[in-house]
């Protein structure tokens, strides 16, 4: 065999990996976003006068801080669906997603920038106005690049392909990800630390968007260079056919072919997933500040280590997970990922809000709560890879190859709305608490409980080794949706 045909049988890495600059230029501003905006809102308005105070009895600090954590997930829902199919059908030099990319991510940069700098003004109050202003331009910009920069990777990749390029993305993805939680720590060696220390975040959010427009560069390079060739009439046809600008096929659960048993399994499942996903979603948005306010953690770049850990062990146990729902089955995997998670909680909840009550402040009370902390991040990360690198395929599983885009709908209709009930649900719970941040596990134990006992009832979603192939590809193609 040629080294040309060698080359047009597998995945050019190279390739890929140019096109994962996009993906991680995205994770890069969500990881630095999510670890220190809740922060800088919090001492905003506690500089405010709102500290301990409640607006028509209820609206607290937290809740205010995690509602507005939600626009994302709000504009997402909205915005990338929208922007993803307008995109396919763009034509340009550049091709398809690159003007979208060109025209968003600097103007997230600018405005990534400019609210730290605005978080430390002072305009009778003013500077909160402006600093939602800018949050909300954030957001809905970030959702018009974002479903074109995922879908990059495909334009150039056969199908057959696509899941090893999907893995190579999402990797880059980690990598970002990872560099958004580390760069803190790397600013703090050369000079920055006192002032990230002290809540002065421009150095960072600036560093941030710089590197962010640095891989936006690095991605334009590579596709002026190789831009996206439009497809022939022929292709085109078949491409307007299969995506004619309509929504996907949408059916009532109670009109779907399938027996009682079935249906009741699906809606347990989705009930399940929505309450998993409720408390995955609140730790997101409320673990810099619970570490600042419950574990008097003075300097953020180390909860964002913590979180490091975290999203380090779900990443190294991914592919062992979904090995052992092919090999246990998808439903005693989830399970057991949940047990362990709701035992971790348990037990932090014990140490660190039981034990206190019982015997009062004790230097060995305080080394037992950070021991259990650091075992639950590793522990709890490779937990939570069981669940989710397995709650997609037993949904999709349940509706067959034909009903593939019905169930993916199914599935993000109850994340989605997890996504948006869960932070401002916990930070309700946080301010009910007197402002106490251990109320979040108090939040997340009860829902992954809830989400466990959920999961019993379901009785189906397993598929045989001959369904496996169709099912992978069902998941590639709706995880990169």
């Amino acid at each position: 065999m040629s080294e040309k045909k060698k080359k047009k049988s597998g995945l050019d890495y190279k390739q890929t990996f140019l096109i994962g600059f996009g993906f991680l230029a995205c994770m890069l501003f969500w990881s630095i976003y999510n670890s220190y905006v809740p922060l800088i809102l919090t001492h905003k308005l506690e500089d405010m006068g709102m500290g301990g105070k409640t607006i028509l009895g209820f609206i607290t600090v937290p809740l205010i801080v995690n509602a507005i954590m939600t626009i994302d997930n709000i504009f997402g829902v909205i915005f990338q669906p929208m922007f993803g199919k307008i995109s396919d059908r763009t034509h340009s030099k550049l091709g398809k997603r690159m003007p979208f990319i060109l025209k968003g991510l600097p103007i997230c940069a600018v405005c990534f920038t400019l609210i730290p700098i605005l978080s430390r003004l002072n305009f009778d109050g003013w500077e909160i106005a402006l600093m939602m202003l800018v949050i909300i331009v954030f957001n809905f910009t970030m959702s018009t690049w974002r479903s074109p920069v995922v879908a990059m990777m495909p334009d150039y990749t056969p199908s057959e392909l696509q899941s090893d390029g999907n893995a190579v993305i999402n990797i880059m993805g980690g990598v970002g990800q990872a560099l958004g939680f580390l760069l803190a720590t790397v600013l703090g060696f050369v000079g920055f630390k006192e002032a990230i220390s002290s809540g002065n975040y421009i150095s960072l959010f600036a560093s941030g968007a710089v590197l962010a427009l640095i891989f936006m560069g690095i991605l334009y390079m590579f596709v002026k260079k190789n831009a996206h060739k439009d497809l022939s009439a022929k292709e085109q046809a078949i491409e307007d056919k299969a995506d004619d600008g309509k929504p996907q096929q949408k059916i009532k659960i109670k009109n779907l072919d399938m027996s009682k048993a079935e249906k009741k399994s699906l809606l347990f499942c989705l009930a399940a997933l929505f309450f998993i996903c409720n408390a995955s979603e609140a730790l997101v948005p409320n673990f810099t500040v619970f570490a600042e306010k419950a574990l008097h953690v003075e300097n953020p770049m180390i909860s964002t280590i913590m979180m490091l850990v975290f999203a380090l062990s779900l990443a190294g146990f991914a592919v062992p997970a979904g090995i052992l729902g092919r090999k246990w089955g998808r439903k005693k995997t989830i399970s057991m990922g949940l047990i362990i998670v709701v035992i971790m909680f348990a037990i932090y909840i014990f140490v660190a809000m039981v034990l206190p009550a019982i015997v009062g402040e004790a230097a060995w009370l305080n080394t037992a709560i950070w021991v259990m902390l650091w075992i639950a991040l590793v522990a709890g990360g490779g937990a939570m890879a069981m669940v989710n690198i397995n709650t997609l395929p037993i949904v999709l599983a349940m509706g067959g190859r034909d009903l593939v885009g019905t169930f993916t709908g199914y599935y993000y209709t109850a994340t989605f709305a997890a996504a948006i009930t869960g932070p401002i649900l916990c930070g309700g719970l946080i301010g009910l608490f007197g402002n106490n941040y251990n109320a979040m596990f108090l939040f997340c134990a009860v829902a992954f409980l809830i989400g466990l006992l959920l999961f019993i009832p379901v009785k189906h979603g397993e598929v045989s080794e001959d369904d496996e192939a169709w099912l992978e590809e069902a998941v590639e193609a709706a995880s990169d949706d």
